[in-house]
């Protein structure tokens, strides 16, 4: 009778254990940033990781003349745009969130196909 009591209380112990490994482990992830959180206080939503608000403030993007931004993605702290440019050509632009700074730019030139 006393081997099931000890087991008893023992198992109850484990279970207090897991539950405070859980609640300390929500407790983390909802207030480490970096991840993506549901809207609140200085939080993300929609992929934006990585995104303070008024972090930067107002940043002038050169844009080519004409340009029509056809996507915009975010991911690992960067900001991607896909332009459709005049000539009918792709231009992807990728941004750095936290500092708004242009990192590159990419002009997708099609190559002509070659015959068999």
């Amino acid at each position: 009778m006393q081997a099931l009591k000890a087991l008893v209380i023992g198992m109850g112990i484990l279970i207090l254990v897991a539950m405070a490994v859980l609640a300390v482990t929500i407790y983390k992830r909802a207030t480490t940033p970096g991840g993506e959180t549901a809207m609140g206080d200085g939080s993300r939503a929609g992929g934006l990781s990585g995104l303070s608000l008024g972090t930067f403030g107002s940043v002038d993007l050169p844009v080519p003349a004409g340009a029509q931004v056809e996507e915009v993605d975010s991911g690992d702290g960067r900001l991607t745009l896909r332009l459709r440019l005049d000539d009918g050509s792709t231009s992807i632009m990728v941004v750095d969130l936290s500092s708004g700074a242009l990192l590159g730019t990419l002009v997708l030139q099609p190559t002509p196909e070659s015959g068999p």
